[in-house]
């Protein structure tokens, strides 16, 4: 099934190559910049890493799974060598919020199925920088005053001069974006705790998503001939009336059109539908390899790298993740359709950069 892809994401690389690493990456980065013993495997990786920064040959962009998942990481001291090395190679670059990106290929599949909605969804990229872009919100500070003026109006009559003010903005952006990026420190966790900051927050959701995926093992456990034959068809149901649905009716709504003008009455034009989203491809063909196995124990770790993957693998050139979502990728020709290039080990990630 060839991919449909959004025509509003766009890309500003030229010819650079973008690089995406899972979290156990970034910390086998972090040991082997701090010196750690344990980092000594990624010490190769570290300098291919930053030789092709340097060269401006690749970019590292973060994702919104990265600032979720860093706020697992209880110890402040290890947390801040792991948002040095990010900070250094990222440079606060950003992959766009996975939702948005779902929502854009969704529109694409409608477009070609049924034709365009009467308002289009603006241009967005696919790498920006900052939290915000990674959360699908604007996360640029601006500076306000009492009389309501307008932030070209306040920089424009700024005291010090455009200049100064400009100056200013972009030095408290960078120091919001590093905090976000580094968590706090252990003695301001109690007053942020007071003002309702919780740094379990999304483990917590992606728990209640891995509860439903062990519901649905125990449903596949009842009849095991659904592993061996339509195990597909069934985790694309449950993808489109789980994560697509609302999406799916919004774009509908907008076309004037319902569930028979997208589907009809063809249960391969369900899978085509589906097949088509190149995000989509990726997490079903996850979950699959998940289900396959009856003795899978899905936990939160697990969705943050589904939802991580889906977004990397078709909207970055090299994907780092560990052996055994790599090999599940490989399997599944994913990464082969999508012309991405999935590795694990250190070795794997110096030869991809091409060192």
């Amino acid at each position: 099934m060839p991919y449909l892809w959004p025509s509003s994401l766009t890309y500003r690389l030229g010819d650079r190559r973008s690089v995406y690493l899972d979290l156990n990456h970034w910390i086998g980065l972090a040991k082997a910049a701090t010196g750690h013993r344990d980092g000594a495997r990624y010490v190769d990786m570290l300098e291919a890493c930053r030789a092709a920064h340097r060269a401006g040959d690749a970019v590292f962009p973060l994702s919104g799974q990265h600032y979720a998942e860093m706020a697992g990481i209880r110890d402040p001291g290890q947390r801040e060598d792991v948002a040095t090395v990010m900070l250094e190679l990222s440079e606060f670059r950003t992959l766009i919020c996975r939702s948005l990106v779902m929502r854009l290929e969704v529109e694409a599949v409608l477009d070609a199925r049924i034709g365009p909605r009467k308002e289009r969804y603006p241009p967005l990229e696919v790498i920006g920088v900052g939290i915000g872009h990674a959360f699908g919100i604007r996360g640029q500070l601006q500076i306000g005053d009492t009389r309501g003026s307008s932030p070209e109006e306040i920089r424009q009559q700024w005291p010090g001069g455009v200049e100064h003010h400009d100056r200013l903005l972009a030095e408290m952006q960078y120091m919001a974006e590093w905090a976000l990026l580094r968590g706090p420190h252990d003695d301001e966790l109690d007053d942020l705790r007071a003002r309702g900051f919780d740094p379990d927050t999304a483990r917590r959701g992606q728990e209640r998503r891995a509860q439903q995926e062990r519901e649905q093992a125990q449903r596949l456990d009842g009849d095991p001939r659904w592993r061996r034959g339509r195990l597909r068809d069934v985790v694309t149901a449950r993808y489109v009336l789980v994560e697509l649905f609302e999406m799916l009716q919004d774009g509908l709504a907008a076309r004037g059109s319902d569930l028979d003008d997208a589907f009809g009455e063809d249960r391969a034009s369900y899978r085509a539908f589906v097949d088509a989203m190149p995000s989509g491809d990726v997490h079903i063909s996850l979950q699959v390899a998940a289900h396959s196995n009856p003795r899978a124990q899905w936990k939160p770790n697990d969705y943050f790298d589904l939802d991580a993957l889906s977004l990397a693998v078709p909207y970055c050139t090299i994907v780092a993740t560990d052996r055994q979502r790599a090999h599940e990728l490989n399997a599944s020709g994913a990464p082969a359709r999508l012309g991405t290039v999935v590795v694990a080990s250190p070795s794997e990630i110096v030869r991809a950069l091409g060192g």
